[in-house]
């Protein structure tokens, strides 16, 4: 039986920051800092789409400290409702108890630049409140446009560039899927499928889909 997209993809991707990879030193010191405390400002992750950053995100938010649990992680996609409402929905939470040591809650604000300034303007307000990790709230927001990011937000976070990613970068994933499903291949030949353009840069997203064509090419008659 061919295995589905899904199923590879909730059996191989990242499921702990030591299994993120990237040849970005920058990307990977400050996201260690945080469950270390040396960081504790609100996280804005930049860069470009298919780059890694919700999943990046996630993972952070589950080592963030040694107990967190999924139950004090709030995953919010501004797309999805970027209306003030959502802001507010939020802040009624606050008052709620977290099931870790530390009283903690992550909040995770993926595509945030969808945010309304009316929005921006109320995340802004509940981030004064709550400016950093140890006062019990740690926000992580996701953003493909930094200019989509109202300036008072911005300054009350740490802003993190998350680069392209090339080619080496998404290999080793690439590799280990194949490796786990004992399908035969060769280096150069996966790097020739992963190159797209002179460029050298391939998101996860275009990764996957040259799994999916090599395993579906595999499974026909």
């Amino acid at each position: 039986m061919t295995p589905t997209l899904s199923s590879l993809m909730s059996k191989y991707e990242p499921k702990k920051l030591a299994d993120y990879t990237t040849f970005s030193l920058k990307t990977m010191t400050v996201i260690h800092g945080y469950p270390k405390g040396t960081l504790t400002r609100p996280l804005l992750l930049v860069g470009p789409a298919g780059s890694g950053k919700t999943q990046l995100a996630k993972l952070l938010a589950a080592e963030i400290i040694p107990d967190m649990t999924p139950y004090d992680i709030r995953f919010v996609d501004a797309a999805e409702d970027p209306s003030v409402k959502t802001i507010k929905s939020i802040s009624q939470a606050m008052h709620t108890y977290a099931r870790n040591s530390q009283n903690l809650r992550v909040i995770i604000l993926d595509e945030a630049h969808d945010f309304t300034s009316q929005a921006m303007a109320s995340l802004k307000g509940l981030m004064t409140k709550f400016p950093s990790v140890d006062k019990g709230v740690f926000f992580i927001l996701t953003t493909n446009h930094l200019s989509g990011i109202s300036d008072p937000v911005r300054d009350r976070c740490l802003v993190l560039e998350v680069p392209a990613t090339t080619v080496d970068d998404v290999l080793p994933m690439a590799r280990r899927i194949l490796d786990g499903e004992c399908i035969p291949y060769a280096v150069d030949d996966l790097r020739t499928a992963l190159t797209k353009d002179s460029s050298g840069l391939v998101t996860f997203r275009e990764m996957w889909g040259v799994i999916e064509d090599i395993i579906t090419r595999r499974s026909m008659p």
